[in-house]
Formats: C-alpha cells, structure tokens, sequence
C-alpha cells in the first residue's frame, strides 16, 4: 500500500469504528470492543503512514474516498501523526477493557470520531480545513470531559478560539483568495494575522494565560479520554501554531521570542500548580501544561534560528521540540491510563485516599513509576532526551549574536532547570503517597482486580518510555527530514555518542555507588520493617499530599496567588445558572452534527 492509502484506509476505519460504536452504543460490551478493535487498527495504519512519510521525507495528497477530503501528508505533520496514532493505538486497546466496569458510559463514537478529525487535521492540505477538523475534535472531546459542568468552560473558550480561526481565514481569503497552505507559503504572514492564530491554537493546545478549560476538563473525565486531551488535543493546537509560523519563510524574530515567553510561563506555572494538587488527573493536567511549555519552548527557539537564519539553532530547537512532543504523548498516556487503572480498582482519583498499592498492584506501580519519571525528566528515559536538546538550543541563543537571546538563554535555561525540580517533587508526591506506604481507605486496601488488557496497555505504554529513551541518540536524527530549513545543515546534528553516554553512564551510576559506599552491617544492628511514608508508624506520621507540598505552597505564594485571574471563573448569571451547560452541551451537540454532515457531503 501507498502512504496515502495508509492515511485514508486510517480515516475510513475510524470513521467506520466510530459509526458501528455509536450504532451499538445501548449494548456497551459490543460497542467498547468494536470501538477498541476499529480503534487499534485505524491508529495502527496512521503510525504506517507516519512512519513512512517520515523516514522517507516524502510528501504525500490526494482525496479520501467516500469524501471529497484533500488531504497533504507532510514530513512535519507525519510526527504528529506518528504521535497520535501510537498512542491512539494503545488507548484503544485500553478501551476494550476500560468498558467492562459498570460505571463506564459507551465512548466509542466520540473517541474514534475524535481521532479521525485529528488525523485530518494534521494531514489538511489548506488552513480552512485544518479548522473544521479541530473544531471536530474539540466538540467530541467537550462530551468526553465527563459532566456538563465540566465542559462548560471549554465549550465556551474553544468557540472563542474558533471564532478567531474564523476570523484568520476569512482575512487571509479576502487577501489571497485561497486557503491552501501551497499558496500561502508563498506569502507571508503580518503580524495581526500571527496573533489571531496563535490565540486561536493556544486556546487549543492550553498555553498559560488561555488554559482555564485544561484542569476541568481533565479532572473527572474518562481515563481514555483525558489522555487523548493530552496526547492528541492539545498537540494539534502546537500544530497549528507551529505551521502558521513556518508560512511565507523567514519569520520576524519577535515572533519566536513571543513563543519563547509564553513557553516558559506555562512551564513554570503549569508545574507550580500541578504541585498543589491532589485528584491525580488534574494534577496530570496541569503537569501537561508544563510540557506544552517546554516543547514551545523549543519551538519558540526554531522559529528564532529561522529569524536569524542559524541553521544550528533551528535544527536543535525544532528537533527538541518534536522530540518532546512524541515523548510527552507517550509518558503522559502512561500516566493517565495508570491514574484510570487506580480509579478502575479502588473508585478513587484523590491521592490522599490511595496508598500501599505498590504492593497491591505491582504492574501498575511500575509503570507509573516509569512515566513519573520520564515526565521528571530523568535519565535514561524519554522525557531528558528532549528536554537535553531544548538545553543545548539555549546554549546556542546565548551564543546567537543578538543581545536580547544572549540575556534570554541563560535565563531560559534556569527557568527550565526550575520547572524540572518541581516536576521531580511532584513525582515524588505521586509515587509516594500513591503507592507507597499504609493504605488510607478500605479501597485502597483491597483493590478490584484489573483486566489484563488495561495492565499489559500501561506497561507497554512504559516499555516505550524507556526505548524513546535509551534509544534517543539514533532517533533524533530522524526527525531531520521533518525540519524546514532553508540554508545548509551542516554541523547541525546532535551528538549522538555524547548522549549514548549520558544515557549508559546514567544507568550504572547507581551500582557504581553501590560498590564505592557497601560496607559491612554492624553485629548490633537488627533486621525490621523500615520506616517508609508511615510503615510500622501511627496515622498522623504518614506523608501527606498536602503536608509534602507545603513547604512550596509558601515559598511561591506570591505566584499561587494569581491562579484567581489566571483561572477566572465568570460571574455572569447566565453562565452561573444550572441551565447553562445543558444548553452549551446541545449547542455542541447542533455544531457538531453540522460540521459532520457538511464534511460528508461537501469535503472540508
């Protein structure tokens, strides 16, 4: 098969999964196990033909069958398609299993539906396209937040963001007459039409200030679908940002500066928050704020080595930015189909209510164990091996010539090295208090025993962790072929042998300690249960949640004190009233169904 069959035989089997599901939606079993299967494969042809697009560096289009679709498979786009149908994949085999407890509404339809507009949207060959599926995608992900309520805010921040979209294409139409991106490569963009964008995706992809509807969307949503929130949602916001800015060339430099400011605002603060909190899939959220700063980050430093046209700095830029994103959607499924498989056994998202199922669930406990800390950051695994480039990138602002980067590299570097201490307290407030310790509810106690499928999902999910990052330095490379870059790339490639070594030398160092520092037990020592979070202790010694974030709930109080204007919550009537997310919830419902049959039967 052709890369382009691949891509439309992934739409036509979503679409045809997300069908069957809904058709099946009053038998759940059914409905959950086609929806799983369909789910599976379709993804499975998406990461085929990501895959191929990328390792070939070629470019791909045509027209969906059925639909009259046109479609544009990119080297760039093919990461993101590579991220979304490889997480997708094992998000639909948990999902097969995901529906057999009893609490569990069919999601079939809109999972699939979901992740059917997101192939198209990073595969659209024109702007106005790539809108309608976002805004495809962001409709079925409002009823996946779980409850009405819960989706109040991001039904009305994403038809704002959409409204701004709307508002992009309709002055690039009156400009160019054309929406294709082949056109408007050609062009480039002011400045005004940047912004509109840019708020448009941000509000999208989450970034601090337009990120309210993250934590609420997260919070009580179902596990399959708060990973995909994270994992394909907020990413094609990074799509969109990240394509508008490569449009008609050489970008301003102020540009990519705007990107880098607002990238370390929502890394800091997004792993501030997560800090506070204490139902693990906010907590989750807000630490998948912090990692959609840290690959703006990244990009933000692209698009300044393309401003200054420094080859070297838009190579580690991008590249650790795209790096990032594939590792981010791993690690953070990981996470929440972990944190899904805590709520499947005991009922109970608060961590405070969890402990001792390390012992209880020892798969699970491993896995996250692994995802925590990849999304800490730590060697071997592949949160550091983006996170290594975005450094090396700082390093070469520093060494840009342009005194506003030289202040910021370093600046930026800090800033980072801050955001990855916080992510390290923070896994070590999961871990710990999760599955460490005594149990502090009878659920916690005797957990209900997991499907296999939901297990062996979350610990591949983990295996891949550790491969994207032991195997970082002959990944990277590859993403070469998905970087524009306008002048000659030589002397631009990561060193690989340097990283291999960090990665090795990571992983022995703690035997190499173990030899220098062993000495024997003294005679008048005695063997007994240690002492961890609360072993052999009464209650009140236990580590807590709360106490264990105290110390820098104080420290940052300043910063925690903005969360009420950074997250404000409207007091209008209306929007406070009982009806309104009912309302909001049909005019959703009306939106969609529009946006569908106009897709089906005119193209997009």
């Amino acid at each position: 098969m052709t890369l382009f069959s691949l891509l439309s035989a992934a739409v036509v089997t979503l679409s045809a999964a997300a069908l069957l599901a809904g058709l099946l939606s009053a038998f759940k079993p059914l409905s959950g196990f086609f929806a799983g299967l369909g789910g599976a494969v379709g993804c499975l042809l998406a990461t085929a033909a990501g895959l191929g697009a990328l390792l070939d560096g070629q470019t791909v289009s045509g027209s969906v069958p059925l639909i009259n679709l046109h479609l544009l498979l990119t080297p760039l786009g093919a990461v993101w398609l590579l991220t979304l149908g490889v997480c997708g994949f094992f998000i639909s085999l948990y999902n097969l299993a995901w529906h057999r407890h009893q609490a569990v509404k069919a999601n079939g339809l809109l999972i699939n539906l979901l992740l059917a507009a997101a192939i198209c949207a990073v595969s659209a060959a024109n702007l106005g396209a790539l809108v309608v599926m976002a805004e495809i995608m962001a409709l079925c992900a409002v009823f996946l937040t779980g409850c009405s309520a819960s989706g109040k805010l991001w039904f009305a921040l994403g038809r704002l963001g959409t409204l701004l979209l709307a508002l992009l294409c309709w002055l690039l139409w009156q400009r160019y007459q054309t929406l294709d991106f082949s056109v408007l490569s050609l062009h480039p963009l002011s400045g005004g039409t940047w912004l509109l964008g840019v708020i448009g995706f941000g509000l999208l992809a989450g970034i601090i200030p337009l990120h309210a509807w993250v934590p609420q969307a997260h919070a009580n949503a179902p596990a399959p679908a708060a990973a995909l929130f994270s994992a394909v949602v907020m990413k094609v916001g990074l799509f969109g940002i990240l394509t508008l800015s490569l449009l008609g060339g050489q970008p301003p430099l102020w540009w990519g500066v705007l990107l880098l400011a607002f990238g370390l605002l929502t890394a800091f603060v997004g792993g501030l928050y997560a800090l506070m909190e204490h139902n693990i899939q906010r907590l989750l959220a807000y630490h998948t704020l912090e990692n959609i700063g840290i690959i703006l980050l990244g990009l933000g430093a692209g698009i300044s080595g393309l401003a200054l046209r420094q080859p070297a700095l838009v190579a580690l830029g991008l590249v650790g930015g795209l790096y990032h994103l594939f590792n981010h959607s791993l690690f953070k499924s990981t996470l929440f189909l972990g944190a899904g498989a805590l709520w499947f056994a005991t009922g109970f998202r608060d961590i405070e209510k969890l402990g001792g199922l390390g012992k209880r669930m020892p798969l699970i406990s491993l896995a996250m164990l692994v995802g925590l800390m990849a999304m800490a950051a730590l060697p071997p695994l592949n949160g550091f091996a983006g996170e290594w480039v975005i450094y090396q990138a700082f390093f070469r602002l520093s060494a840009s010539g342009n005194f506003l980067l030289q202040v910021m590299g370093p600046l930026l570097a800090v800033g980072l090295a801050i955001t990855g201490a916080l992510a390290v307290m923070c896994m070590a407030k999961v871990y710990g208090v999760t599955f460490l310790g005594a149990p502090r509810s009878a659920q916690a106690e005797n957990p209900r025993p997991l499907p296999w499928l939901m297990s062996v999902s979350v610990a591949a999910l983990a295996i891949c962790c550790v491969i994207g990052g032991v195997a970082a330095p002959w990944l990277l490379p590859r993403l070469f072929s998905a970087v524009p870059l306008p002048l000659e790339t030589a002397n631009t490639v990561v060193s690989q042998p340097m990283i291999a070594l960090l990665l090795i030398a990571a992983t022995l160092l703690p035997l190499v300690l173990l030899v220098l520092l062993k000495g024997d037990r003294l005679p008048s020592r005695s063997r007994g249960a240690a002492w961890v979070c609360g072993y052999d202790h009464e209650a009140s010694m236990v580590i807590t949640a709360h106490g264990f974030a105290m110390p820098v709930k104080a420290a940052f109080a300043p910063v925690l004190a903005l969360r009420k204007w950074l997250e404000p919550t409207l007091s209008l009537p209306v929007w406070r009233g009982d009806a309104a997310p009912l309302l909001f919830r049909r005019l959703a419902l009306i939106e969609l169904a529009v946006l569908v049959v106009v897709v089906i039967s005119r193209g997009a």
